[in-house]
């Protein structure tokens, strides 16, 4: 590990988890990876370093059946920027909440729940949020999510969109 400041951070926190994976990515850019039955515990432990939870992201890696969800995390007072990943199965998405961490989680769990269907268990607002209720159970940000489909079955059949040259289909 560097004698950075980044790497001192990884190292404490490795320490203190050494279940997790840790390494730093450049100057101010952190990176760990995390067993999804230890994440709670994880997240509380960085939290005493990362004031702010920045946001919450997923990536759908559907042939290998599972998401990625991201915590990324700022440190005010070392000024670093913390990726903390974990995997969970795209067939039972769960994760614990962490809105007893960082309040703010909220609203990033509830986008991810809506889009992808990762619940977050303990949240207590996982309801409808930016979709309309028709497609609130469609998770639209999935890799499977078959678009044209949805919009026929929504609009009909004669809702066709081409571009200029009438070839390709555009939506």
């Amino acid at each position: 590990m560097p004698d950075t400041k980044e790497g001192k951070l990884v190292k404490a926190l490795i320490e203190k988890a050494p279940y997790a994976e840790g390494e730093v990515i450049r100057e101010r850019r952190i990176k760990f990876t995390v067993p999804v039955e230890r994440i709670h515990e994880f997240l509380e432990l960085a939290s005493e370093k990362f004031e702010m939870l920045m946001q919450i992201s997923v990536v759908d890696w559907l042939k290998e059946g599972q998401f990625e969800v991201t915590y990324q995390l700022w440190s005010v007072s070392e000024s670093v920027h913390a990726f903390v990943k974990v995997r969970i199965p795209r067939d039972d998405a769960k994760l614990p909440t962490v809105m007893d961490i960082w309040p703010v989680a909220e609203t990033y769990e509830r986008e991810a729940h809506e889009f992808f269907g990762i619940v977050f268990e303990g949240n207590p607002r996982l309801g409808p949020f930016i979709l309309e209720p028709r497609e609130y159970e469609k998770h639209p940000l999935r890799k499977d999510f078959n678009t044209l489909s949805y919009v026929k079955t929504i609009y009909g059949e004669d809702f066709d969109r081409y571009d200029e040259s009438k070839t390709n289909y555009v939506i």
